[in-house]
């Protein structure tokens, strides 16, 4: 079986760089290591039923949404509160993929199946970006596995997660290919470009940001005519993102301290998902990137000439750094960007270190990255666990609801920053069918679901925060199942509820709340027209 890094030397191209790198016994090995410990990384998610992370139950019951919508034997909801968006926005890679392997496989399978593929390709592209510039120092390949379950994994934003696997692969295909801008290269580094846009917009961009800079730096006055070409082969990658700014989709103002955003970055905080052990080793991990980039800058100042065309990959780390420090807190309709951009700078530094070990040194360095895998392996795998279990017991209570009705989790106790169970409720909503009032992705304009514009929405603006404030009453005729989670007994509430619903389950932590004499079908979606869509309020606009 081909390696993802093997499959992306075949399709994009060998390498052809000025450093031929290690041909021996020792690259032999090297390789076979990192892709062993790949595919060990995929295990946590097949330890648990459910996977434990914030969206990834909403993109799974959406998935299956594409997959389902011509069911309407089964599933007949779905046509009638649901719509396709088929328009070129980002986020299809993951929605599309999913729903396509749902032909073949359970949705819960399919699932698993996107993001161990999605950890195979990130670790992957890392492996083949860094062979691609210094093909001498892969070994610092195995820097990028504390990366691939980062905190934006973790909140279940998998095609972003994806377009950084993408990200890899586009650049290094620029790097090795730089030299010969034919049609061959144009075709690659085109589908690679593309294959990032349809999964998340901030790769895309920033992979032709950084192409545009490598470019620049490796601009020479007898090759420049040569140069020139890849200007016209990467020309219609602004067709989309400039369609995709047209659609407008507000700024969201950066609410970040400097102390705090300082910490964040320099503490590698965005690798803390489960637990306080991950912020000591995540300390640690930017520690030894600092050193190396200290030793490599060291290395390279008794050298001459000091600067080399693969230093332009520091200049792209660092410019990047600045766009974290004075980027918005959230653009054209995403959030989260602080978080996001935080990653960049130390996946971009990781293809240039250069620290030049000895070979015995090299081999105890790599000895000692892949023992901290495995132990983070270890860890993750516990912690998903126990996360898993969370998840199941959550959804263990809803087994009662009635199928192809309309239903609305309600969380009195929620975990930061992983709320595993804020959107766990979609798990139960593909499998009965059910119309998940907690559907965020539907009230957006750039997912592949979304609502017709003649449904009308409960009130459920504050309900996040103040689960207790839920108008019962007025939304009684939009909720047919209402599902608590830690409700306390004296809550204002449950009294309120007890007045239209009826306590049909209760288990664990969970109460099923059925809504009283609602023996016949669910009231339609609402006639056309009757009235626009309004945005309950329970999420701001966040694009995955």
């Amino acid at each position: 079986m081909s390696s993802p890094a093997q499959l992306g030397s075949w399709v994009l191209g060998p390498e052809k760089t000025q450093d031929p790198g290690p041909r021996t016994q020792d690259f032999v090995w090297l390789r076979r290591l990192f892709f062993a410990l790949a595919l060990l990384y995929v295990l946590p998610f097949w330890t648990v039923h459910y996977l434990p992370t914030v969206d990834g139950a909403c993109h799974t019951y959406n998935a299956w949404i594409l997959r389902q919508y011509g069911n309407t034997g089964q599933y007949p909801l779905f046509q009638q509160y649901y719509e396709i968006n088929w328009r070129p926005y980002p986020n299809w890679n993951g929605h599309g993929t999913m729903a396509l392997l749902m032909f073949v496989v359970p949705p819960l399978v399919a699932e698993k199946l996107l993001v161990s593929g999605y950890v195979l390709l990130f670790l992957g592209g890392a492996w083949y970006l860094v062979g691609s510039v210094r093909p001498g120092e892969r070994w610092l390949a195995f820097l990028a596995f504390p990366f691939a379950y980062n905190q934006l994994f973790q909140f279940g934003f998998y095609n972003f997660s994806i377009s950084l696997a993408f990200f890899f692969f586009a650049v290094g295909c620029w790097w090795r290919n730089r030299a010969r801008p034919g049609l061959a290269f144009a075709g690659k580094i085109n589908l690679l470009l593309l294959l990032c846009y349809f999964s998340h917009i901030l790769s895309f961009v920033l992979a032709l940001a950084a192409i545009g800079i490598l470019w620049l730096a490796t601009l020479r006055r007898e090759s420049w005519r040569r140069h020139l070409a890849h200007i016209p082969i990467l020309l219609p990658q602004l067709v989309l993102p400039l369609w995709f700014l047209m659609q407008g989709g507000r700024t969201i103002p950066a609410k970040w301290p400097l102390p705090r955003l300082l910490r964040y970055f320099t503490q590698l905080q965005v690798l803390v998902t489960f637990g306080e052990v991950q912020r000591w080793c995540a300390a640690a991990l930017a520690a030894l990137f600092l050193l190396l980039l200290l030793h490599t800058l060291r290395r390279k100042s008794r050298r001459r000439p000091f600067l080399e065309e693969t230093d332009a990959f520091l200049l792209v780390a660092l410019l990047f750094v600045v766009v974290l420090f004075f980027s918005p807190g959230g653009l054209a309709g995403g959030g989260l960007l602080k978080q996001r951009l935080s990653l960049y700078p130390y996946l971009m530094l990781i293809p240039w270190l250069s620290p030049d070990l000895a070979p015995a040194s090299r081999k105890i360095g790599t000895a000692a990255l892949a023992a901290a895998a495995l132990l983070n392996l270890g860890y993750l795998v516990h912690g998903y666990g126990v996360r898993g279990r969370d998840v199941e017991a959550y959804l263990n209570g809803l087994e009662a609801v009635r199928p192809n009705t309309r239903v609305l989790g309600v969380l009195f106790e929620r975990t930061y920053p992983m709320d595993v169970l804020s959107h766990a409720i979609g798990y139960k909503a593909l499998e009965k069918g059910l119309i998940d009032w907690d559907n965020y992705e539907a009230r957006l304009t750039y997912f592949q679901t979304r609502y017709r514009g003649s449904v009308v929405y409960p009130k459920l603006i504050g309900v996040v925060k103040e689960p207790r404030t839920l108008r019962v009453r007025i939304n009684r005729d939009l909720i047919d199942a209402i599902y608590t989670w830690r409700m306390p007994p004296r809550s204002p509430l449950r009294q309120r509820l007890r007045k239209d619903y009826a306590r049909v389950a209760k288990q664990f932590g969970g109460e099923l709340w059925q809504r009283r004499e609602d023996g016949g079908e669910p009231p339609p979606a609402g006639p056309a027209g009757k009235g626009k869509r309004r945005h309950p309020g329970r999420h701001g606009e966040r694009r995955q």
